[in-house]
């Protein structure tokens, strides 16, 4: 069983020993990477704004059940809410209490989540 484990071990070492890494040198490969495909780069039905007071969250066209959930930097939950987005199309979501820092808000909706992330100055 020794043995096995020295052996083991060894094919570990000596194969590591002869990786190669190579990175992509972004100076050298100027070309941008290819397109996406159209199904990932369709326009989201979710856009969202921030102001001094206010986070607004608009739904065109309806996705149904939404749940918008707000994070601060420590990932404490700010604000969450699910939505009937086939009977509000918008949330507001007043921001004025909320410290300067970082931010993430989170939108679900079915299989889908979308993650955006903003400041408060």
């Amino acid at each position: 069983m020794k043995r096995l484990i020295f052996f083991v071990a060894f094919i570990v070492l000596f194969t590591k020993a002869f990786a190669v890494v190579s990175p992509i040198d972004l100076a050298k490969n100027p070309q941008p990477p290819p397109p996406l495909p159209t199904s990932l780069t369709q326009e989201l039905p979710v856009s969202a704004s921030i102001s001094e007071t206010e986070l607004a969250v608009y739904f065109e066209p309806s996705v149904g059940d939404a749940t918008i959930t707000v994070y601060d930097a420590d990932n404490n939950i700010l604000y969450q809410e699910t939505i009937d987005t086939d009977s509000n199309s918008s949330v507001f979501v007043s921001s004025s209490s909320w410290s300067t820092g970082s931010y993430s808000i989170t939108i679900s909706y079915g299989t889908t989540s979308l993650i955006g992330y903003f400041d408060m100055e």
